[in-house]
Order: structure tokens, then C-alpha cells, then sequence
């Protein structure tokens, strides 16, 4: 996984509250970011949805104006643009019901580098606050009438643009995060335990689900190489209870104490294997007999043959007896392999 340093951050956070302090003479310049005093402050402008591996971003930005007044800004100041300059509003949230939505399949801590470009020159502006509920809203000062104007965001090596003017985006080599379509990440079963164990002298308590899989140019934390794509999938299984007959009547019921998976697809493994952090990936999972497993996993695939499959999965769990009764003596431990093929695209 890679992370990124974002320089001068320090400088940009700051910007906001430099912009607004109040001295005796006007200091708004080119480049000054100046809070406004509601979050969500303009409603009504220009709408654009950008994707990013830290999630969607919904931006609205108003027509550029000249001033803004004491009832607008945070600091209940009124403030001019200097000659020649404009104020641009915006206001930025992302999406809170979807940011998260592939937390665990991107993997990353890198925040997006953003310009405000209008008229050829370039205003840096501080990231979008992940944690704010409300949104965040602002007016940049510009050089020049703000008639023409675009958000440049770079994350990671690769740029997307909105014209602020329609809300059009170029997505460029981000697009396939556009395509990530929300019936993937719901949960689909793949527990038939009758297809996994050999069930002819064993009762199984067994729990399998797959979310997914997705296409997507960004996982684990970095861009797919070109004419790449990621292949992602989240991968859980659960194991409650063994229970193996004799034929004559005796019965032994097992836990798992440990579990190994391989999970291959069309013979391939996965380039990164990431843990859920929801507390299922397990065993046992805690104040529980039940053994979990679950990650996202992580497959490169050609772009141009990308649906590949089935995937193949083996489990090996390590048993521990519970109980037995009748005239039965199983083994105080004993291991158990499962094995399937998963269906991952409907033909």
C-alpha cells in the first residue's frame, strides 16, 4: 500500500482563517479562501459529482460575485474582492451515504490535491473534510471575472476536472470508478454446505457470503497498471458447528479453533488480501463458538477480458471435540477441508 505526502497541507488548512482575520485595512487577495458562515450555503449553482477512492464528492458552486456580507461569511465580516478579482462560492460534500461504501477495497489514506483554474492560473484549495455531516462552504478569490472556471482534482497521479460553469466532468482515467454499479456490493449467499463438506456422516453449520465482484482502475491503495483492471470481491465464510456421526447411533459435535482459506481465480492469486474490519474475519470470532473468515480480495485481470472466473476456494478448519454421546470415540481434534467453485457473472 502506498500513502502519499501532501506538502504545504498546513499552510492550506490554515488559509481559511488567514483569509478571514480582521485588520484594519483589506488583505483579500488572489489564492484567499474566506469560510462562509452556513455550511451547506449554496444550495442553488451549478451540481457536479466527482468519484474518488475516498468517495463521492457532491459540489454545487454559485455564480461568482463581488462581495459577500457580514451575514455570509464565518467571521461576519463583509468582504470585497480587489479590483479585478471575484469571489467564486462552493460548497463541497462527500456523499454520506455512499463515501464508505468501498472502504475496504480502496485502502487509503491519501486525500485528493485540489485547484480551483480559472483563467490559466491555478488556486490550491484545502481538501474536503471526510468527517463533516453538513458540507463545507467557502468563496475562493480569483483573478479576473471567474467566467471561466474548473476544479482540477489529483489523487494519486490522476486528474479529473469539473467545469464549475455546467458541471460537466472529464473523469479521464478514473472513469471505471463511474461504473461500480451499487446491486454489486450487496451480499449474495454462496452457502450450500452440501456442495462444500462431504455431508454423508456430517451435520454442517456453515455460513458463506460474496460481495461482489467489482471492476474497478483503483484498489488496495493504488491505480491499476495500464490495459489492467482490479477484480474485487469480499469473500466471508463462517463455520458454527461440526457435528460427525458413526452410522450406529454416536454423535461428536466440533468447533473450529483455526480455519485456512485459498482462493484462486482461474488459477491466480489474489495481489492483495485485505482483512474486514467488522470483526468477522475471526476465529473465533469473540464471545462466540463460531469460526468467521472474511476478506477483500484483490485480482488484476486484463481490461479487455475482465469477467473472469470461477473462483475457487479451499477451506481447511482445525476442530476441537465438544461432546460426543452414543458409542462414539472421535478424536479430541481433527481437521476438515471444504472446497467450491464460485459462480461470479451471470452468463
Amino acid at each position: 500500500m502506498r500513502a502519499r505526502a501532501v506538502t504545504g497541507m498546513t499552510l492550506l488548512l490554515l488559509s481559511p482563517l488567514l483569509a478571514s482575520c480582521g485588520d484594519d485595512e483589506d488583505t483579500t487577495k488572489p489564492g484567499d479562501v474566506i469560510r462562509a458562515q452556513v455550511d451547506d450555503q449554496f444550495k442553488k449553482g451549478t451540481e457536479a459529482t466527482v468519484v474518488l477512492p475516498t468517495g463521492r464528492l457532491l459540489i454545487t458552486a454559485a455564480e461568482p460575485v463581488d462581495s459577500a456580507g457580514s451575514d455570509e461569511t464565518r467571521a461576519r465580516e463583509n468582504v470585497e474582492a480587489p479590483s479585478g478579482a471575484v469571489l467564486v462560492p462552493i460548497t463541497w460534500q462527500y456523499d454520506p451515504w455512499a463515501s464508505n461504501r468501498l472502504d475496504g477495497v480502496f485502502d487509503t489514506d491519501d486525500t485528493p490535491i485540489i485547484d480551483l483554474v480559472s483563467e490559466g492560473e491555478a488556486y490550491r484549495l484545502p481538501p474536503p473534510d471526510d468527517g463533516s455531516e453538513a458540507g463545507e462552504s467557502f468563496y475562493v478569490v480569483v483573478d479576473g471575472d471567474g467566467t471561466d472556471r474548473t476544479l482540477e482534482l489529483e489523487f494519486d497521479g490522476v486528474v479529473q476536472s469539473v467545469d464549475l460553469k455546467n458541471g460537466d466532468v472529464e473523469a479521464g482515467g478514473a472513469q471505471g470508478l463511474y461504473d461500480i454499479a451499487d446491486k454489486r456490493l450487496k451480499p449474495e449467499p454462496c452457502d450450500d454446505a452440501g456442495k462444500w463438506f462431504d455431508t454423508k456422516l456430517a451435520t454442517v453449520e456453515f455460513g458463506c457470503d460474496i460481495v461482489g465482484p467489482v471492476l474497478t482502475p483503483y484498489a488496495g491503495g493504488e491505480w491499476a497498471p495500464d490495459g489492467r483492471l482490479f477484480m474485487v470481491l469480499t469473500l466471508s465464510t463462517e463455520l458454527r458447528s461440526y457435528t460427525l456421526t458413526n452410522g450406529l447411533g454416536g454423535a461428536a459435535r466440533y468447533a473450529a479453533g483455526t480455519v485456512k482459506v485459498k482462493a484462486t481465480l482461474d488459477g491466480s492469486t489474489p495481489v492483495s488480501s485485505v482483512s474486514n474490519d467488522d470483526g468477522t474475519d475471526a476465529c473465533p470470532i469473540p464471545a462466540s463458538a463460531v469460526c468467521g473468515w472474511s476478506k477483500h480480495l484483490i485480482f488484476e485481470v486484463p481490461a479487455k477480458d475482465s469477467e473472469q472466473g470461477p473462483l475457487t476456494t479451499e477451506v481447511s478448519y482445525g476442530l476441537v471435540l465438544g461432546s460426543a454421546f452414543g458409542e462414539f470415540d472421535p478424536p479430541n481434534r481433527q481437521k476438515v477441508d471444504a472446497e467450491e467453485e464460485i459462480k461470479l457473472w451471470e452468463k
